[in-house]
């Protein structure tokens, strides 16, 4: 968190509340639904957070306990102002469902039986839908794109759909997976940088050119060769150079 001077703290803390009121005030369909307004205000309006930060908080929102939401909003509230900027930022968001849920318990019951009532809750699913979709498509779209980041996502979304795990499950063990992944990633990128520069890493490289090409492999310079290449191209100046005068050749000359 910047240092900032008491004006522009409180100034900071009034308007993560009041960002977070307007979303908690718009998201219908809770977490993932709001993703796509967070990124619209947080990231290219108000640029307090980029696209790949707003990815690795709402992961950490998924994987803790309780609402994402209310995770999501604590965490950037806490990251910009600390600990009066998170709660801040989860009052704001919290306050327009309370107001509209204990609203909506009373009128409910008058209106359930209503054609019109029930065509609205209708079509508000399909809005939560397509908002939902935006956030999936969002969280592709910033995924590191490789072999195992789409196996892991094949599985967990027929493990969500076949099977009776729970989410939290999945998760878990997409992070020990990936952590794995990675750590022999780091070991097989250090046993790769040892190895350059040796003839058996050219030859995997050129796809075994230097064994099959004699011209190739007797005018390749490896790195280790730099040296007595640099010796034997010394000695080629000096034997076609012209013979340096001595002391006594220019003394004469100077008489």
């Amino acid at each position: 968190m910047e240092k900032k001077s008491r004006k522009q703290y409180l100034l900071d803390i009034l308007k993560l509340f009041g960002i977070f009121f307007k979303i908690g005030l718009f998201s219908f369909g809770g977490g993932y639904a709001m993703l796509s307004l967070i990124e619209a205000e947080l990231v290219k309006k108000q640029k307090w957070i980029t696209h790949d930060e707003l990815s690795d908080i709402f992961a950490i929102a998924e994987s803790t306990p309780g609402p994402i939401a209310i995770n999501t909003a604590t965490y950037i509230g806490v990251k910009r102002c600390g600990i009066f900027g998170g709660i801040a930022a989860t009052i704001g968001v919290v306050i327009p469902s309370l107001v509209v849920i204990i609203a909506l318990s009373y009128v409910i019951e008058l209106v359930k039986d209503n054609v019109w009532a029930g065509y609205f809750f209708k079509s508000i699913r399909v809005a939560v839908l397509v908002l939902i979709a935006k956030a999936v498509f969002t969280f592709f779209k910033d995924m590191r794109k490789n072999l195992l980041s789409y196996v892991l996502m094949i599985a967990s979304f027929l493990l969500v759909l076949l099977t009776n795990v729970r989410v939290i499950y999945i998760i878990l063990a997409t992070i020990v997976i990936a952590c794995v992944a990675a750590r022999l990633k780091q070991i097989y990128d250090k046993k790769v940088l040892h190895s350059v520069g040796t003839p058996e890493y050219y030859n995997e490289r050129i796809g075994r050119t230097l064994e099959k090409d004699e011209y190739v492999r007797e005018n390749t310079v490896y790195p280790h060769d730099l040296n007595d290449k640099s010796g034997d191209l010394q000695n080629s100046i000096n034997i076609l150079s012209p013979i340096a005068p001595t002391k006594s050749d220019e003394g004469g000359e100077e008489k």
